[in-house]
Order: C-alpha cells, then sequence, then structure tokens
C-alpha cells in the first residue's frame, strides 16, 4: 500500500505549502519552470483545478503578470530551467480558460527562441536545463498545442541536428560544457547527461510521429556507450556512474536521486524498452531500479527533501515505474516518504542542501512547489503529467 495521508491532513499541508510560497513570490526574480515563477503558475494553476478557489486564480493571474514585468524589465535567460522556454511551456501547459493569451504572444517567444536554440546547437550545448533540450521542451509543447508546420519544421530541422551529432561521436555531444579540455565531462544523468537525452529524444520522437528521421539506432547507440562504463561500485551501490571525464574516461560516484544515479538511468532505459520493443532492455531496467531499493538512507547521499537530489525525486521515480510496470514499489516509496516527512519536520521546513550549506527554496525543483506537486499526486488529486518538467514519462 503506498504511502497515504488523510485527505484533510493533506489539504492542510497544501495550504501551508501554498502559503510559503506565496511568501516568496515578491523576492523571486528568476522566471523558468525548474527554478523560478513559472513553477509557481504550475502549481496555481493545479490549486484553481482542485479546489476551485477564486483567491488562487487571483494568484496565479498574479505571478503570470509579474513574469511579464520582469521580462519587460530585463531580458531573460532564454533557459528551461530559469527562463523563457520554461515560462512559454508553463503557459502552455496549463491551458487555463481564464487566460487569454493572443498567438502573436507566442509568435514573439518563437522568434526569440529559434535563435537561442540553434545558437546552443551550435555551441554544442544540449544541456536539459541550460541548453537546447531545455529550449526545444518549449517548441514541442508549441507544436501539441498548435499544429503549425513552421513550429514542426523547427522540431524536424533539431532532430536531424542530433542525429547528425550522435553519429559523429557521443563525446561531441555535450562538449560545449567545458572549455577546458582536459576537464569536458559526459554526465550520465537524467539532468545534464545521456539518460535525460534519451527520454528528451523519445518525447520527440513521439510527437513528430510522421517525421520519417529514426532514431532506435541513435538509442541503441547510447545505451551501449553507457554500458560500457557500467560497474558496480561498491560505495554507491550503483552500476552507473555520475559523469566521465571524456579524455582519460575517469568516473566520478553517483549519488542516488532525480539529477543522477541508476534510478534515473534506469528510468530512461525502461523507457528506451518500450519505444524499441525490447523486452530484455526492460528486464535489466526494473532489476536495476530493484537495486536501487537496497540502498539504505544512510548510504543513499540524499541529504534534502527535493525533487532534484532529495527523496521528492526518488518518491517520483519510483511511484512513476509502478504506474508504468504494473511493479510494487509501495514499500520503499514508504521509507523514502516517511524521510521526507522527517527532513520537512511534517512538511513544515523547505531546506535544500547545495554544496556545503541548506537554504530554503520555494522552487519546483529543489523547493516547496515541487513538494506540493507531488504530495497532490500521491494523494491522486493530479496525474503524472507534470513530471515531464523534470525530464519524466
Amino acid at each position: 500500500m503506498i504511502f497515504v495521508i488523510d485527505s484533510r491532513y493533506m489539504e492542510e499541508k497544501i495550504l501551508e505549502i501554498e502559503k510559503h510560497i506565496w511568501n516568496s513570490v515578491a523576492s523571486e526574480e528568476r522566471i523558468g519552470v525548474l527554478d523560478g515563477l513559472s513553477g509557481y503558475i504550475l502549481f496555481y494553476n493545479y490549486l484553481v483545478k482542485i479546489y476551485k478557489n477564486e483567491e488562487y486564480n487571483d494568484k496565479l493571474h498574479f505571478v503570470i503578470q509579474k513574469v511579464n514585468d520582469l521580462i519587460s524589465e530585463k531580458e531573460p535567460s532564454f533557459s528551461f530551467c530559469s527562463g523563457l522556454a520554461g515560462y512559454g511551456w508553463a503557459l502552455l501547459k496549463i491551458k487555463n480558460n481564464d487566460i487569454e493569451i493572443d498567438d502573436d504572444y507566442y509568435a514573439e517567444i518563437d522568434s526569440v527562441l529559434i535563435n537561442a536554440l540553434f545558437d546552443e546547437v551550435k555551441n554544442n550545448n544540449f544541456d536539459y536545463l541550460h541548453g537546447a533540450v531545455g529550449i526545444a521542451m518549449y517548441f514541442i509543447e508549441r507544436y501539441n498545442v498548435k499544429k503549425d508546420k513552421n513550429i514542426e519544421a523547427v522540431l524536424i530541422r533539431f532532430l536531424d541536428e542530433i542525429v547528425c551529432k550522435i553519429d559523429e561521436g557521443l563525446e561531441f555531444l555535450f562538449d560545449g560544457s567545458n572549455k577546458i579540455l582536459n576537464e569536458k565531462h559526459i554526465y550520465f544523468g537524467l539532468a545534464h547527461g545521456l539518460s535525460g537525452f534519451l527520454n528528451f529524444l523519445i518525447h520527440l520522437k513521439n510527437n513528430l510521429e510522421e517525421t520519417k528521421i529514426d532514431i532506435k539506432a541513435h538509442l541503441i547507440k547510447i545505451i551501449a556507450y553507457m554500458d560500457s562504463f557500467k560497474e558496480y561500485d561498491s560505495v554507491s551501490k550503483q552500476f552507473y556512474p555520475s559523469q566521465i571525464r571524456i579524455h582519460d574516461g575517469l568516473p566520478s560516484s553517483a549519488r542516488l536521486g532525480w539529477c543522477q544515479g541508476d534510478l534515473g538511468i534506469a528510468n530512461a532505459f525502461y523507457n528506451a524498452g518500450l519505444f524499441l520493443n525490447d523486452e530484455n532492455i526492460q528486464n535489466q531496467s526494473l532489476e536495476m531500479i530493484e537495486n536501487t531499493t537496497l540502498i539504505s538512507v544512510e548510504e543513499s547521499r540524499v541529504n534534502d527533501f527535493a525533487l532534484c537530489h532529495g527523496s521528492s525525486g526518488l518518491i517520483a521515480q519510483y511511484y512513476l515505474t509502478s504506474q508504468k510496470s504494473k511493479r510494487d514499489f509501495s514499500k520503499i516509496i514508504n521509507v523514502w516518504s516517511e524521510n521526507l516527512v522527517k527532513q520537512t519536520k511534517n512538511f513544515s521546513e523547505f531546506k535544500s542542501f547545495f554544496i556545503d550549506k541548506y537554504m530554503v527554496e520555494s522552487n519546483v525543483l529543489n523547493g516547496a512547489a515541487g513538494l506540493g506537486l507531488l504530495l497532490l499526486t500521491l494523494d491522486s488529486k493530479i496525474e503524472t503529467e507534470w513530471l515531464e518538467a523534470i525530464n519524466l514519462y
């Protein structure tokens, strides 16, 4: 039985989380969907749908207006995590009938982000959070909402660039991440690396069903490359590194999380197995997920509650896997849910760990908004669609 909270108690905790988020709106100037105000837009839109409360609708409009004001005052970042791509994606995603946005508004965003997208391609920056892949998330959602041939052409061109890069060699795919030759790395995790690239590539192809570009060989090539570095690490108790240094193949040990580690990698492999109709890949992925359930809280290096590298991210992945695979992960979900309650002092404190200290955060990736969305999901108030924001399908 999956971690259950009484609905009245849950609503009380959601209200506490909402107050914390609202109190942070005035000081928050990042606009992206993962570390900024656009994540609040997602959260408040769900609250409006669930609770039919006019106050939440007013707050939703206020946050959207604040983002508009910030964009008018200063050119924003273009990234999905922190900037314009995340904001545009969130607006398209919420599909709120009370919010009227003219198509010309999106056309302006299109023109800015098309240039940004292919600038990042030239720089070999295919990062999900801060590079081309994240920007492309906006265009996928734009195409879903409006089946425009011009948007389709952008996505097909981007997909063609990707497969050409993979054909050249995976070492070149991310070589814009560090300008120092001997410090160039390839990451393996969902946030910045190859497993996230697998998930995105499948997501893109699934939304471009009519294109003749075949990605199957490219998925297999990415998995084979990652498997060439597969080796059990007795410290992390996982099989894949967090990253490898390109010039000598030196691996770095992974923590258990969303951003890195075997759980996210297995999620991507499982999706690839489904796409390729390869039961062997699917079964190996599920075995790897089962292995992560043997890692104790103390061994995991999980230091906070958040989605990125904390308990919430683990719960979200086990929950999603249980839905897709029909396997029962309720026991491990309960373990991490109990840890989540302790870390947040019964959902009242929202401190995320950064390098060497804890900081109070309200955003989706590292803060209270992400926790709120997770709790609403566990309570069956919302579906898992919002997990697309963190590259989970």
